[in-house]
């Protein structure tokens, strides 16, 4: 009699929700990622206008936060600072993404652009 070889069909349920879990773990963090690329592109931009205001440049922030789909920090939430043909911007945030039942990720970043005012 031969000996069996291979995987037994509860390896290979096991095996499957493995590659399920793993997969559901990509599909909801990669989001998260692209969206904290999209804010450091919007801070670095920001970062380049010149002779603009606080406020602009908060508005400006909104604007581009629009169009690329960002939902985690609004321009009221940027630690901006205006100067004399530079521009210092700060976001802190933090994103929460629910996996499933009562178990989530919590996200923490903290991205700036510009230079950063003189102490």
């Amino acid at each position: 009699m031969k000996k069996q070889k291979g995987l037994s069909v509860v390896a290979v349920l096991l095996v499957l929700a493995f590659v399920g879990f793993c997969l559901m773990l990509v599909f909801k963090v990669v989001p998260v990622y692209s969206e904290y690329g999209d804010v450091r592109n919007a801070l670095k931009a920001l970062s380049a206008e010149t002779n603009v205001g606080e406020q602009t440049l908060r508005r400006d922030f909104d604007s581009k936060a629009n169009v690329a789909g960002i939902v985690s920090v609004k321009g009221e939430n940027l630690f901006v600072v205006a100067g004399n043909g530079s521009n210092y911007l700060r976001a802190q945030y933090q994103r929460e993404v629910p996996l499933f039942g009562n178990v989530s990720l919590l996200f923490h970043f903290d991205t700036q652009a510009g230079q950063p005012p003189a102490q």
